[in-house]
C-alpha cells in the first residue's frame, strides 16, 4: 500500500467517525452553535502525515496522477453542490430570507468534510483499480 492510500484511508475514517458524530449530535434536535464543535475532531486531519525515511519516494509520477484526478473530481462535486443547495435553499426559504452565521459554517464544514472524503474515497478507487490491471 503506497503513502497516498494509507493516508487516504487514514483521512477517511478520521472524517467517517466526525461525520457520523455530527449526524448523531443534531438527529437529537441539537441543531445549534454547540454541534459546531464536533468539528474540532477534523484537527486530526494533520496527524495523518507519515515520515519520510532516506531514500523513499514518497510520490511518483503515477501518485501525482492519481491525487490530480482525485481533487479535479471533487472539486466538480462541490462546485455542482453549491449550486443545487443554492438553488434548493433560494426556494425554500425565500430569496430574502436569513440564516443564522453558525448554520452556515456548520454547512461549510460538513459540505467540506463531506467534499474531502469524496477525495479520499476515489484515490482509494484508483489505487485498487490499478493493483489489478
Amino acid at each position: 500500500m503506497t503513502y497516498l492510500e494509507k493516508r487516504a484511508w487514514i483521512e477517511l475514517s478520521i472524517i467517517f467517525v466526525t461525520l457520523a458524530l455530527y449526524g448523531i449530535f443534531i438527529s437529537q434536535g441539537k441543531l445549534d452553535p454547540i454541534s459546531l464543535s464536533i468539528f474540532a475532531l477534523a484537527g486530526f486531519l494533520g496527524f495523518a502525515r507519515g515520515k519520510r525515511r532516506k531514500g523513499e519516494v514518497l510520490y511518483d509520477e503515477r501518485d501525482r496522477q492519481i491525487e490530480r484526478h482525485a481533487l479535479l473530481s471533487s472539486l466538480i462535486v462541490f462546485y455542482m453542490l453549491v449550486a443545487v443547495f443554492s438553488v434548493v435553499a433560494a426556494f425554500t426559504n425565500g430569496w430574502d430570507a436569513a440564516v443564522p452565521i453558525w448554520m452556515v459554517v456548520q454547512i461549510f464544514w460538513a459540505a467540506a468534510l463531506a467534499i474531502w472524503a469524496v477525495k479520499d474515497a476515489i484515490i482509494i478507487v484508483q489505487y485498487r483499480r490499478s493493483a489489478h490491471a
